[in-house]
């Protein structure tokens, strides 16, 4: 579990992919593919500022997103599902929790290198104007954050209480005020990194933009796109490093399971679910680089 706010992406384009290739991969119609395509592929035109050429080529790009996306990605979350529904049926331990990150990790880089891949050579098109409309538009959401840094300590503690609450609740379906009272006594006492969070974002956004402008080309941008997103869980030297974080967040969960009583354990069981073999390869040759 980690503290601070919620994510700013850098890369919007990355982010409408995402956001699409996550809801529409499985099972979707012809029909809300399309519909899906065409808003996504607005979405990003309007947070770049495309010329038609770019829309065109970026509409052709979640065209090739949506339909790899099903068969490279169902049998890897079938089997993801499977692992938690085991886990809930055994009862959560640090191994188990160990080997659903690992089929986390392999999932969401799947999905960022496709969406890299994809991106690159339309990146690699932007004139500066562009890049400043871009960078202009992820300060925004940047300032957003600065605001929430700015707020009393005890105004953002309790929005984080509130958040973790919430968010056992949903897993549990109910809890007790006295659980609710300890879970907020756990957030309380972890360490808030949100303005290290916050200044690994901006560096980050300076670092991709001063790139950009040296209009390097599709290829230098996608190496520094992929390292940019393996190292987005650093956050600076100040900061705990990836692994403490994880370590903690695994900790959260097991704290929190051990809450509950047998019947909220038991509302969780389901039989675990069979995965599917997938049938073709999803985005070109990242996929299978095993970069540390």
């Amino acid at each position: 579990m980690t503290s601070g706010p919620t994510p700013r992406r850098r890369i919007r384009l990355a982010l409408a992919a995402l956001v699409l290739v996550l809801p529409l991969s499985f099972g979707c119609s012809g029909l809300l593919q399309n519909l899906g395509a065409k808003w996504v592929t607005r979405q990003i035109a309007a947070e770049f500022n495309l010329d038609e050429a770019q829309t065109v080529a970026t509409r052709a790009s979640v065209d090739r997103l949506i339909t790899a996306a099903p068969a490279a990605l169902s049998s890897k979350v079938d089997m993801l599902v499977a692992t938690v529904d085991a886990a809930i049926a055994k009862g959560f331990t640090e191994e188990a929790l160990l080997g659903m990150e690992r089929q986390v990790d392999k999932i969401v880089d799947i999905i960022a290198a496709a969406i890299i891949d994809e991106a690159s050579p339309i990146l690699a098109t932007l004139r500066d104007d562009q890049i400043d409309f871009a960078e202009a538009r992820i300060n925004e959401r940047l300032e957003e954050a600065r605001e929430e840094i700015d707020k009393p300590k005890e105004e953002r503690l309790e929005k984080r209480q509130d958040a973790f609450v919430n968010a056992v609740e949903d897993w549990a379906d109910d809890i007790t005020d006295e659980q609710e009272a300890i879970l907020r006594r756990f957030i309380a006492a972890l360490p808030d990194e949100g303005a290290l969070r916050l200044r690994a974002d901006e560096e980050r956004l300076e670092r991709i933009g001063t790139l950009m402008r040296k209009h390097p080309g599709s290829e230098a941008i996608r190496d520094a796109l992929w390292q940019e997103w393996k190292d987005r869980e650093r956050w600076g030297l100040e900061s705990r490093t990836p692994a403490e974080r994880r370590a903690e967040g695994r900790k959260a969960i097991l704290y929190v399971y051990g809450l509950f009583d047998a019947e909220q354990k038991e509302r969780k069981r389901a039989p675990p679910r069979a995965p599917r073999q997938g049938e073709v390869v999803f985005g070109r040759r990242r996929l299978l680089d095993e970069r540390p």
